[in-house]
């Protein structure tokens, strides 16, 4: 409408007129104003997706460096068991022969023991001629082989 137009028109038409813009008004004002809410929801989705997409980034470089720490503590363990293995085993060596040499000292022993002990007792026997029947009898009683007084027989010593 003209101004002219506009003049020639009641007040009752201009109230009228007025009434259906404050209606129009306030009807697209809700409309912009559910269109705006829309738009913030939108934008808020769209944050959050970014913003997920981001953590979902985020995660996966943390989940990578989780599991590269993992690998480096795993292949730590594994070499420290193979040289504990290195270790376990030479230890075991020494130890062996540490006990082989032992046990051939303890036989060295014995036997100088067993040789003095019978020199000993040869010395007695030549020294007792009835001591030298009894062990005849002894002797002859005693046939187990192996045993170390089956030794001590007639005139061995």
């Amino acid at each position: 409408m003209t101004d002219k137009e506009l003049r020639k028109l009641s007040r009752s038409d201009l109230l009228e007129l007025l009434l259906e813009q404050r209606r129009e008004n306030e009807r697209l004002r809700c409309i912009l104003d559910q269109t705006q809410a829309q738009l913030a929801d939108r934008t808020i989705h769209i944050n959050k997706a970014g913003s997920l997409a981001e953590a979902a980034l985020q995660l996966s470089g943390i989940f990578n460096a989780a599991e590269d720490s993992c690998k480096y503590y795993v292949d730590n363990i594994k070499l420290m068991s193979e040289r504990q293995a290195v270790i376990c085993q030479q230890m075991e060596r020494e130890t062996k022969e540490r006990c082989d040499r032992m046990v051939a000292e303890a036989e060295l022993k014995a036997q100088a023991c067993w040789d003095n002990c019978s020199v000993k007792i040869r010395q007695l026997v030549e020294s007792y001629e009835g001591l030298q029947q009894a062990m005849d009898l002894f002797s002859a009683l005693s046939t187990k082989p192996g045993d170390p007084l089956s030794k001590i027989n007639g005139r061995m010593y």
